[in-house]
């Protein structure tokens, strides 16, 4: 299977929402065009923000449940050597680092109509994540039932995505299905209609909710991306 890829200026919100919103993922290109970190490089953000606090975690299946929290700048100084996969999971929001809201600006399919906070703490969802070359997030549903979108600002990511309806073959999660061996000793997988593919430097990627979807950086990465329901399912929810 493949992956739908537009252009900005050939997604207008109407045609968003009848053939992509909570329905198939999809990769955009142009709206990162004029944001102001899309000339960020690795060696500006350890000079603009090296003394930030950011989380870190490791990139396996149990590794996402361990935090730390550490300088920025000390995570980029081991970047090259980073064996155990550490991954930076930089939720600046919780972080009240809000001044970074600034730096980018979501398009509106993934704003109008839309709720992006926790609602215990009022705060939006969102993060960059910044990683070597194969760390990344295990296969997963994103929380809470919500959508998100993703947006390289440099490096590449590669993407493997399975519908819904291929839950009963995915071992709830706990399978690495960019290992061959851990495939070959879990082969209900084989069932499964996997959308593989790699996003770029510059381009956006939707995630529906219920969407399975495992993440690997293919080189340095840093990504923005921002998790939310769109205002009627939200709604219908609390009913």
């Amino acid at each position: 299977m493949t992956i739908d890829r537009l252009t900005i200026n050939e997604l207008s919100y109407d045609l968003f929402v009848s053939e992509y919103a909570d329905k198939k993922p999809f990769i955009l290109t142009g709206a990162m065009d004029h944001w102001e970190c899309r000339p960020w490089t690795l060696e500006y953000i350890d000079e603009h923000y090296g003394d930030r606090m950011v989380t870190i975690r490791k990139s396996d299946i149990e590794g996402v449940k361990t935090f730390k929290q550490v300088k920025l700048s000390n995570y980029i100084e081991y970047i090259d050597q980073n064996d155990d996969k550490w991954y930076c999971d930089w939720n600046f929001t919780q972080l009240n680092q809000n001044d970074l809201d600034l730096v980018y600006s979501a398009p509106e399919y993934f704003t109008k109509d839309t709720l992006r906070a926790d609602e215990e703490t009022g705060r939006d969802w969102k993060w960059f994540f910044l990683g070597s070359k194969q760390t990344g997030t295990p296969l997963h549903q994103d929380f809470n039932n919500t959508h998100a979108w993703n947006g390289v600002i440099f490096g590449e990511k590669e993407w493997i995505f399975y519908h819904p309806d291929d839950s009963p073959y995915l071992y709830e999660g706990n399978i690495n299905v960019f290992d061959e061996k851990d495939i070959e000793q879990k082969p209900l997988v084989q069932k499964a209609s996997p959308i593989r593919f790699r996003q770029k430097a510059g381009e956006i990627i939707y995630a529906p909710r219920h969407w399975w979807h495992q993440v690997e950086n293919t080189e340095h990465t840093l990504a923005v991306s921002e998790n939310f329901w769109f205002t009627g399912e939200r709604l219908a929810n609390q009913i």
